[in-house]
């Protein structure tokens, strides 16, 4: 029936069939053993077949994922069929390669990375990533990394950046066994950086800035001649915002190391190339660089002393120039980059600069900003402050402590609850305003606002006795606040503080 459909374009009874054979692949897989063989073939000519619309296609393929899914029960059934793995990846592969080159992906200003691709690119992501973790992987590594060497050198610039997408999903998949390709997938995604699309090298830069997490610290150790020279390169393509900003992002990320110094002789020229990147027009590319910033002055400690006069006048001028609400996130991010830079250095280095610090957070804070995200940077920077100047801080505490006081004592509308608190839509009253946000969103914001009222506690100490009464009035309360273990923990260590 399933073949007569097939031959037949009969969309409709070919997927009622396969709904019944993924059921069947659910619950009882042994049961197609004897014919598997012929079974999983008719699914990969379904997957394959031009003349069939693409939910029954797709159909296919998710028969398959599901008896891979039950491969306890299937005794390794499909591992067994030697062209399997093969056939099967490449069909995957092809799903990744329904991508268009969207106009709007090489000109947005957002971090949105996704203008041009389809429902089965997306489809083919989450299969191989299922393939990737079904299979072991063992199973996987070698094969994958042939085929996908095949296509990182095809004239086609969607093949090179589905291999490259590809490649990102099966690590995510199984990067235990993929750290001992380490040095062969290096070079596959090294390579791309210099490839003629933009696409390509922004695919092959994503990888790095995952890897820099999942082969930590291998990567960093083994490899940091190779990928930060190449990061750096990276962010001189003017011409594609969007390659810049992620490379900046890499950046980020892959500077965290158990062994700082080996990073340190690379901090003068990628220093440099992100405040050029500081001074463009593009917020995404500005946002990136001085996330980038910050985090490697946090990472890098008592080395960023020298850049500290190097840096900061530059930080400065943007929040001088990014005055307008348009700007508030770009002002927010400055701020925080220069409160881990004071972190970094110490409290006699920042001592000058702690005034116009606090007068622009104060002035942030004035401007009743609504967005979480803004908000929670801005008190991120004033605990990152307080930690770096101690005591000095306590002049400013009559300035943060109303705002801080407001944001945690945030509560969710438990009436407009419908996937649970986290995912909710919530409405809260903020600024005298209702506002809605997410329910993740709103607990995040409240989290950090407690956990800014238990440093200044601590830090405080004896001098923090004029705001004791505000605090114990939000924690008490929160000790029984079961909807976020860490905003129960900070309530928990403030009344201890």
């Amino acid at each position: 029936m399933l073949t007569d459909a097939m031959s037949n374009s009969e969309n409709v009874l070919a997927q009622d069939v396969l709904s019944f054979f993924t059921k069947l692949a659910k619950n009882e897989p042994r049961f197609l053993r004897t014919q598997l063989a012929d079974v999983v073939n008719t699914m990969f000519e379904i997957a394959e077949a031009k003349s069939l619309k693409e939910p029954t296609r797709h159909m296919a393929v998710s028969f398959v994922l599901k008896l891979l899914e039950g491969k306890e029960k299937a005794l390794g059934m499909l591992q067994k069929l030697p062209w399997f793995t093969n056939t099967f990846l490449e069909i995957l592969f092809n799903l990744l390669l329904d991508i268009k080159d969207e106009p709007h992906w090489h000109t947005a200003e957002t971090n949105n990375e996704n203008a041009g691709v389809t429902k089965g690119y997306y489809f083919g992501c989450s299969g191989l990533e299922q393939l990737s973790k079904a299979l072991g992987d063992k199973t996987i590594a070698p094969v994958a990394i042939e085929q996908l060497s095949a296509y990182l050198v095809a004239p086609e610039w969607e093949k090179r950046h589905a291999a490259l997408i590809a490649l990102f999903y099966i690590v995510e998949g199984s990067s235990k066994v993929m750290i001992n390709y380490l040095e062969q997938l290096v070079n596959m995604v090294l390579q791309p950086f210099q490839d003629p699309h933009p696409r390509v090298r922004w695919a092959a830069i994503r990888s790095i800035a995952w890897w820099s997490i999942e082969f930590f610290p291998d990567l960093q150790e083994k490899y940091h001649n190779h990928v930060l020279p190449a990061l750096a390169s990276a962010m001189d393509d003017f011409q594609n915002p969007r390659v810049q900003a992620h490379a900046s992002v890499a950046v980020m990320k892959f500077c965290i190391s158990k062994k700082p110094e080996t990073l340190v002789p690379y901090l003068d020229g990628i220093l440099n190339k992100l405040l050029v990147l500081l001074q463009t027009d593009n917020q995404m590319v500005q946002e990136a660089a001085l996330d980038a910033l910050g985090y490697i002055a946090d990472f890098s400690k008592e080395h960023f002393q020298k850049y500290y006069d190097f840096v900061t006048p530059h930080l400065k001028a943007l929040l001088v120039n990014a005055n307008d609400k348009s700007n508030h996130i770009i002002r927010s991010k400055a701020m925080e980059c220069i409160s881990f830079v004071g972190i970094a250095v110490g409290k006699e280095k920042f001592r000058d600069d702690l005034h116009q610090a606090m007068e622009v957070l104060k002035s942030l804070q004035e401007s009743r900003v609504k967005e979480l995200d803004t908000i929670v940077y801005i008190l991120q920077a004033w605990s990152r402050i307080c930690q770096c100047v101690g005591k000095d801080f306590l002049p400013y505490m009559s300035t943060v402590m109303p705002f801080l006081v407001e944001c945690a004592q945030l509560e969710p509308d438990k009436t407009v609850f419908t996937n649970g608190p986290y995912s909710s839509t919530q409405k809260v009253k903020l600024w005298d305003e209702l506002i809605c946000i997410k329910g993740s969103d709103l607990l995040y914001a409240k989290f950090v606002a407690c956990s800014n009222l238990a440093l200044y506690a601590l830090s405080m100490k004896e001098d923090f006795y004029p705001w004791i009464p505000q605090a114990a009035s939000i924690f008490a309360p929160l000790l029984k606040f079961y909807m976020h273990n860490n905003i129960r923990n900070n309530a928990a260590r403030g009344k201890k503080g």
